[in-house]
């Protein structure tokens, strides 16, 4: 772990990337007067690269900061999740870039001062991470054409260009050939499907609500499959899901699970949280790590009987 020339203790530390949307420097700017006019001590870090969210999130867990604010989009809080993971100093996020999904599942404010002011006025919850081939994940990931797409597009693209840049490419790779996939469940049950998505809360990208039955604060998942292959399955299914009428299809299978191991024949991608994570084959399971997170009084969770993730005190891991 790389060290820093200052000291992080009880100190709000805002981590952002510069390059996560337009307007991403006046709302910093934004953020410090915020910061300064309610008399926190704090640190503004930027990042330059990939990866440098992950060791500065890392850092400030390690010197006990008060919290972690993340600025930006989906990548950037995944990368300040991933430093999180398993300590006890919560994340704050603040909307930008061009996802965003995490923020609508938790109904965050828009804007920057709203967000700041639930450092005092919100509460933090316990959420149980998942993980896919060791890299940990908050909200969502996904196997087959969603991550093709995503694996695709270059960062320039959906810093200025947002979901356009994601309508651009699934339009290019929508009339490739799609290869088949294998999802083998722990209960040894196989199912061959064209895509899936796995997600933790009930969002995905647009505000689009995927999964209904989907709790973030719940140890599982929901493994949303497309079971019928071609093109004209994955343009039904993309309609289905703007008239939320998805779960109603036959070719829709929706399957709560801790883990699931995902394959296909010829090369594939796999994705979480909106970053590509490489080919397939992928293993995502839920995880012991526990992510805190800085949410709203009003943000309730489904309880599904008393069924969420129990012991959320255990967040500690020499991992940070």
């Amino acid at each position: 772990m790389p060290t820093y020339p200052y000291n992080l203790c009880t100190m709000i530390v805002v981590i952002y990337n510069p390059v996560a949307g337009i307007r991403t420097a006046g709302k910093i700017e934004r953020i410090r007067v915020c910061l300064a006019a309610k008399g926190f001590e704090f640190r503004i870090l930027q990042t330059k690269g990939t990866g440098d969210a992950v060791l500065m999130a890392r850092y400030a867990a390690a010197s006990k900061a008060e919290a972690v604010i993340a600025v930006g989009g989906d990548g950037t809080i995944h990368e300040v999740a991933n430093g999180l993971a398993g300590s006890r100093t919560p994340m704050l996020v603040i909307p930008g870039g061009t996802g965003n999904v995490l923020a609508l599942e938790l109904g965050l404010p828009a804007s920057p001062e709203e967000c700041l002011s639930l450092l005092a006025e919100g509460e933090t919850i316990s959420v149980p991470l998942g993980t896919a081939n060791n890299r940990y994940f908050v909200l969502l990931g996904s196997a087959g054409f969603d991550a093709e797409v995503l694996e695709r597009m270059t960062h320039r693209q959906k810093n200025y260009l947002g979901i356009i840049a994601y309508i651009l490419a699934g339009a290019r790779h929508f009339l490739r050939k799609h290869p088949s996939l294998w999802l083998d469940f722990p209960n040894r049950e196989r199912i061959e499907a064209q895509t899936v998505f796995i997600v933790r809360g009930k969002k995905y990208g647009g505000n689009f609500t995927l999964a209904p039955d989907g709790n973030i604060k719940k140890k599982a998942f929901q493994a949303v499959i497309l079971l019928r292959k071609g093109k004209m399955a994955m343009a039904k299914f993309a309609i289905d899901l703007l008239l939320k009428k998805h779960t109603l299809s036959k070719d829709v299978l929706i399957r709560e699970t801790t883990s699931v191991t995902i394959r296909s024949a010829i090369p594939s991608a796999a994705q979480v949280d909106g970053e590509y994570i490489g080919s397939l084959p992928v293993r995502f399971t839920m995880s012991d790590l526990f992510l805190r997170i800085i949410v709203p009084k009003q943000f309730q969770a489904d309880e599904d009987n008393g069924q969420t993730a129990q012991n959320p005190e255990k967040t500690t891991s020499d991992e940070t």
